[in-house]
């Protein structure tokens, strides 16, 4: 356990280190700047567009915090050749995974606070200046829809460190991780379209499989998202809540034990 630690600790830090950081953390600061900005031309929407604004800039930057710093995190080693020499340390491959992505996520999770501190003064200014468009509001509710934002990074970070272990590039493991956030967030969407036999009498029987085994596989990130109840003052059913924590749990031990599995498969030459 120490030696997981010790490179979750590493890891970390180069994720402090990276020069991308700070060009993230500078757009976000923007977004939630323009905020601000451009919260009086909503007028009686002020309250709805504000929330929904400074949520989807955490999830944007945080987006870019896993595609681009932790990625480049996961990589390198194996990029540059050094994951031999992190070998010859007395450390299993599968620390080396639970390693990686601990601090992957510690990286995660002190960025997005960071971020979460500016938001959080953001919609407090703007709900000083216009309390009377903030009817339904709710705190705990806007809490709990950026708490679900970190709950989908997180597993996000295992998808990344699985593609990683069984790609050979980190550009092939961005792709292929983008491509799965996109499909996550849209298939239930999809499903329910199709379930719904609304026109879909023409949509082959093997697509309608294919979609009912990807809906299955992929994480349904649409079960984290938050920002609508958010927005509208709509309380969370704390079923739901736990629900979505046990789902995430259990998606990223799965994920993650694969990740180590094929690890252990892979030849470094």
């Amino acid at each position: 356990m120490k030696r997981v630690l010790a490179l979750a600790v590493i890891t970390y830090k180069e994720g402090i280190r990276n020069r991308s950081l700070f060009g993230i953390l500078a757009f976000a600061l923007f977004l939630l700047g323009l905020n601000i900005a451009v919260a009086g031309f909503f007028m009686r929407e002020i309250g709805k567009v504000t929330v929904d604004m400074n949520l989807s800039a955490l999830t944007f930057s945080g987006l870019l915090l896993v595609f681009f710093v932790a990625l480049h995190l996961m990589a390198k080693d194996i990029d540059k050749k050094t994951i031999q020499l992190v070998f010859s340390k007395p450390l299993s491959r599968g620390e080396y995974i639970v390693g990686k992505y601990l601090g992957i996520l510690s990286f995660v999770v002190v960025s997005l606070l960071v971020l979460a501190v500016f938001s959080v003064a953001t919609v407090f200014l703007v709900h000083s200046l216009y309390a009377n468009y903030f009817d339904g509001f709710s705190w705990p509710i806007f809490f709990t829809a950026g708490f679900f934002i970190l709950v989908q990074l997180a597993v996000l970070s295992a998808i990344l460190i699985l593609f990683s272990t069984v790609t050979t590039s980190s550009f092939a493991s961005l792709i292929f991780t983008v491509c799965a956030y996109l499909a996550g967030v849209t298939i239930e969407d999809v499903v329910f379209y199709i379930k719904s036999g609304f026109r879909t009498e023409e949509i082959p029987a093997a697509v309608k499989q294919t979609l009912d085994v990807v809906a299955h596989v992929l994480p349904n990130f649409a079960m984290w998202d938050f920002k609508l109840e958010a927005a509208h003052g709509l309380m969370i059913a704390p079923q739901r809540i736990g629900l979505g924590l046990g789902y995430a749990a259990v998606y990223i031990v799965v994920v993650l034990a694969l990740a180590c599995l094929c690890f252990q498969r892979r030849e470094f030459n």
